[in-house]
């Protein structure tokens, strides 16, 4: 018996969006601080959120997706709406033409996540957090 059988699908991806927020934060983490991908400013770790260029909701493809979602300050992902201008040319910056294409072709794509695909990304980044592997 799985500690997940009595999640809903909806608990799941919450518990699976939860641990792929930890790891995107950890990745864009340096020496303590990060720097925003949208503003491109040093920013401190209590100010950083897990911002998606297609949001997840209407991108749900692209939800966890690690080219898509990066470091970014909670003024830019908030209050600024993503700041999505200036996040595309610093991930431009970031990922390349190349991998920016591949998110651009696939931003139209839907995914209805099942529970054993959500389990399958919880376990992957619930290890990746603890074993601190970027």
């Amino acid at each position: 018996m799985s500690v997940y059988d009595k999640k809903s699908v909806p608990q799941l991806l919450q518990i699976a969006q939860k641990h792929f927020n930890a790891f995107i934060r950890a990745r864009d983490m340096k020496d303590g601080y990060f720097i925003c991908i949208s503003c491109n400013k040093w920013k401190h770790p209590d100010k950083m959120q897990a911002g998606h260029y297609f949001s997840a909701g209407h991108h749900s493809y692209l939800r966890f997706n690690e080219d898509n979602v990066h470091g970014q300050c909670m003024a830019c992902n908030c209050h600024l709406s993503g700041n999505l201008i200036k996040y595309r040319v610093n991930l431009l910056k970031k990922i390349g033409q190349d991998q920016l294409s591949i998110l651009e072709d696939n931003m139209h794509m839907s995914q209805k996540w099942d529970r054993y695909e959500l389990i399958e990304i919880i376990d992957k980044y619930k290890d990746l957090n603890k074993k601190g592997v970027m």
